[in-house]
């Protein structure tokens, strides 16, 4: 009889420290979904991905209540929220600020400036960076981040990924992220598009920047993150050495990239 008590007393205990939180990632200033937000505890490789209504759904049973939940999306402020605070309820919906940025004026003189093509060129099909969702559904959780060194003003033009291989059933959404060298972001719009087989020219997919006004002036990292679940694959070239590459796990910590790094390289207008 003890022993039952006690089943029944552990078994009560865990049910109520399971914790599924859903709700929904919305903008503050027009209430408009974020599509694929990333949702996460702080520091942990423990997160979700919201769906392209900005949906989520992020279990938190077991969870130091100690630790926090983020949202993190270019453009807008981060989300912040103890595990405790946030699993108050089981429903929440998180209303993310337009970001502001101390933002120092760069301004290039069209005589004092030159463009250049920064990063890894390769489009070999030998070593690539995979997204199979259908293999490894994990992979929509991780972020790759290249760095670039630069002592020089810079304007970033244009972010380039090259793909021998694409075979997607849909568009695959994208997120780019651009951080400074403590990584954190420093763009006041959110980088978002769509690949798709017209996008892809010469085996390599190009995002124009030119109007989000991305101005640096040190070393800073280009992040890429895939988002949705599609049916196929894509497969992105590298290269052996080349810029440092460090890659994440929703808002986990960075961790380096061993020998290779992604063919992501970027235009840019640079001081001379």
């Amino acid at each position: 009889m003890n022993k039952l008590y006690f089943l029944a007393a552990v078994t009560a205990a865990m049910c109520s420290n399971a914790q599924t939180i859903t709700g929904s990632i919305v903008s503050k200033s027009d209430q408009q979904p974020i599509a694929y937000a990333r949702i996460g505890v702080e520091n942990e490789e423990i997160g979700s991905i919201a769906d392209k209504d900005g949906n989520y759904s992020i279990d938190l049973t077991g969870i130091d209540r100690g630790k926090n939940i983020k949202v993190e999306v270019g453009g807008y402020d981060d989300f912040r929220a103890s595990v405790a605070q946030f699993a108050r309820s089981n429903r929440q919906r998180i209303e993310l600020s337009d970001g502001v940025r101390e933002i120092e004026t760069v301004t290039l003189d069209a005589k004092k400036f030159v463009e250049r093509n920064w990063g890894s060129t390769t489009k070999t099909r030998r070593v690539v960076f995979s997204a199979v969702p259908e293999r490894n559904v994990a992979g929509r959780s991780k972020e790759m981040a290249v760095r670039f060194k630069t002592r020089k003003k810079v304007k970033l033009q244009r972010i380039n990924l090259n793909i021998p291989y694409f075979s997607a059933d849909q568009p695959v959404f994208v997120r780019f992220t651009v951080y400074d060298d403590d990584l954190k972001p420093v763009q006041t719009a959110d980088l978002q598009d769509e690949i798709s087989r017209d996008k892809i020219r010469n085996g390599t997919y190009t995002y124009d920047v030119s109007d989000k006004h991305i101005r640096l002036k040190d070393n800073f990292y280009v992040g890429v993150q895939l988002l949705n679940s599609f049916k196929g694959a894509l497969f992105i070239s590298g290269a052996v050495g080349g810029n440092k590459t460090i890659y994440r796990e929703y808002l986990g910590e960075w961790k380096k990239v061993p020998v290779l790094t992604p063919a992501l390289h970027i235009d840019v207008k640079v001081e001379k």
